[in-house]
């Protein structure tokens, strides 16, 4: 449905745009007979206007829709990075690493780093250096 909507709107603007601007041209253009101008007129309002508008609809659109499934995707990345970041807290006591965050749900230490960071913050955690030298979040359970 999606390429369908895609190869729909590239028609219709294909034809209605650049056929709107010849016949703005001529429209606009003295040396045009009156009795032309009309037939221009006629056309742009019949044919090139409407099919602009449905080829912008079209695309408008589909941008909503990528908006929308791109909500979506971080919406359930950022579930699955929490329900991720809970079992890891169960199951250490409390206790997380940079590292087991970024190997368990997958994303890179930067990003484990920032989100842990962000968790600490808003749950009041401390932080502990190990004895391999590692930063510990110690969460209250």
């Amino acid at each position: 449905m999606k390429l369908i909507k895609k190869v729909l709107a590239i028609c219709f603007l294909l034809f209605g745009i650049p056929f709107s601007a010849v016949m703005i041209l001529e429209i606009l253009n003295p040396k045009t007979p009156a009795k032309e101008k009309e037939n221009y007129v006629t056309a742009l309002t019949i044919l090139t206007i409407p099919s602009t508008i449905i080829g912008g609809c079209l695309s408008w659109s589909l941008v909503q829709q990528n908006r929308k499934q791109q909500t979506l995707l971080v919406e359930s990345e950022q579930q699955r990075l929490q329900l991720v970041f809970l079992e890891l807290i169960e199951q250490n006591a409390g206790t997380i690493t940079v590292l087991q965050l970024a190997r368990n749900a997958d994303i890179s230490t930067h990003s484990a780093k920032q989100y842990l960071d962000e968790k600490a913050k808003e749950l009041n955690a401390y932080f502990e250096v190990n004895e391999d030298g590692n930063v510990l979040y110690r969460f209250s359970l």
